[in-house]
């Protein structure tokens, strides 16, 4: 009898080592531009008792290709920076676990630096229709569509724009000819070749909310944005399917969505926090800094955001790369 119980307790022993463990840990798949103070970090982690690790993946373009490619074994519970150009990967791929939470928004738009243009006595565009202007030339500088996807929102804001594809094809070649630089990602684009940080470029593919981070110290504006003919890009957040630790993505996507984060958005990434309204110059909800009424508004008209992005999405990448490449 001592030995039966003596066997039993060996193997209730052996279970309890054989139990598996909750996680401790949340980790979430972002783009490189996603931004979350320590004070955020502390704030998730004390309420909700997992340990947050961020694994960043490049641009937009990147983040979506390597979710795909690791969707049988994913590296992150859930993920940041999809967007309303990509999500369609991550649709098509079965990469969610349930439908992603709308965390911001910005307008794609191309940006001018200011001073740039008034020490060269140059009248800067109106509408990024002008680019292809031969007093534009050299000027412009985008990131690639591949991968980045305001360069992905920019190709749909021009099928959106003309009547024919020949018409597109037509405009993107005299791009081509008028010096347009492409480069890998927005960052790249924005803070390396964009004269406000010491490049070449002075208008430069961005958001109708980066010009709040160029007022100067006078308070006078730094860059302006093209704000005709933009297109609106939301960013989502969501859990992965296969994810090591689904309860953790889970409350890591809720609190994204929670006022404290939501709070964080306009100055920690220069967008719109998902939870605010503009209607007619008035915010609600959630506040944003109050330079943004005259430095950042959102864009006067935007374009392209109809367009099938999953039949298309491929082909016009393949189209440009055509253009720009022979």
């Amino acid at each position: 009898m001592k030995k039966l119980i003596a066997v039993a307790a060996i193997a209730a022993l052996t279970l309890t080592g054989c139990a598996t463990q909750e996680p401790t840990t949340v980790r979430i798949a972002t783009h490189d531009s996603f931004v979350i103070s320590g004070e955020l970090i502390a704030e998730f982690e004390n309420t909700s008792g997992y340990e947050l690790e961020i694994v960043r993946l490049g641009d937009t373009g990147s983040l979506a290709n390597q979710l795909v490619l690791t969707k049988n074994a994913p590296i992150a519970d859930a993920f940041f920076g999809i967007d309303n150009t990509t999500i369609s990967v991550a649709n098509e791929n079965d990469l969610l676990d349930s439908e992603p939470a709308t965390i911001d928004f910005s307008d794609v738009c191309f940006n001018y630096d200011i001073a740039w243009f008034e020490e060269n006595s140059i009248t800067p565009p109106t509408t990024w229709r002008d680019l292809g202007d031969a007093k534009y030339s050299g000027l412009t500088v985008i990131s690639n569509p591949a991968l980045s996807s305001p360069a992905l929102a920019f190709l749909a804001t021009t099928h959106a724009g003309f009547a024919t594809e020949a018409d597109v094809f037509a405009y993107w070649r005299s791009l081509r000819d008028n010096g347009l630089k492409v480069v890998g990602g927005w960052e790249d684009a924005y803070f390396i070749d964009f004269t406000r940080y010491g490049g070449n470029y002075p208008i430069v593919l961005s958001y109708a909310s980066s010009p709040a981070a160029e007022v100067n110290e006078d308070g006078t504006a730094g860059s302006a944005s093209l704000l005709d003919e933009c297109f609106r890009q939301v960013e989502y957040a969501g859990v992965l399917k296969k994810a090591a630790n689904k309860k953790g993505a889970e409350a890591l996507v809720d609190f994204l969505t929670g006022d404290s984060f939501q709070k964080s958005v306009p100055e920690a990434m220069y967008v719109y926090p998902a939870n605010s309204l503009y209607q007619e110059g008035d915010w609600a909800a959630i506040a944003v800094p109050s330079a943004w009424a005259e430095f950042a508004p959102p864009a006067r008209s935007t374009i392209g955001g109809d367009l099938d992005f999953v039949t298309n999405r491929e082909r016009w990448i393949t189209d440009w790369s055509d253009v720009f490449d022979n």
